[in-house]
């Protein structure tokens, strides 16, 4: 399993931040991303996720050691895992940046999604992110939606909906791989 927070080497780093449910295809934008960014910098790649989802889900399309090995297959050198717990969930945007990312993660450079959404309930985005960022000195890619060639945006949500409506050549599509 991935290593704790209280584990984690203060080295240097790129973050990736998500949950990375399915390790999809936009996931793997991510990890490309970060990778590129980690041999500009010549610093490792470490991803950032959850022992769980944050918020309701109908399930998870994969389970927290089976996300860690297709992350470090697509690019990640090592995975750090929060415990969303009350506290985590409660953590206001400012503290998750200082706290996780600066302090226990010691980020040189974060990338996520563009649609990414952290502290509590969500309230913080990518706009607040670089605010943050450029206030540390901390380097920030933001990378663009992944569609498939018909448009149709690549999400765990979008995986989740077509696995229900038995649609597994369009969940596999969106995964880069088989179920």
């Amino acid at each position: 399993m991935g290593e704790s927070l209280t584990e984690r080497k203060a080295a240097p780093c790129v973050v990736c931040l998500g949950f990375f449910d399915g390790v999809h295809l936009a996931h793997q934008a991510l990890l490309r991303a970060a990778r590129a960014e980690g041999e500009r910098m010549g610093l490792p790649v470490c991803v950032h996720t959850f022992d769980h989802a944050p918020g309701d889900k109908d399930f998870e399309l994969t389970t927290l050691p089976e996300r860690e090995a297709l992350l470090k297959q697509y690019g990640a050198d090592s995975v750090s895992v929060s415990v969303f717990d009350e506290d985590m969930r409660h953590m206001s945007g400012d503290d998750f940046f200082r706290d996780i990312i600066l302090r226990r993660l010691n980020a040189r450079h974060v990338v996520c999604g563009d649609d990414h959404r952290f502290g509590y309930k969500g309230a913080w985005g990518v706009k607040e992110l670089q605010t943050l960022c450029d206030e540390a000195g901390v380097g920030l890619t933001v990378v663009p939606q992944v569609s498939l060639p018909d448009g149709q945006r690549v999400s765990s949500t979008a995986i989740r909906k077509a696995i229900l409506e038995g649609n597994t050549e369009l969940a596999e599509r969106m995964l880069g791989r088989k179920l």
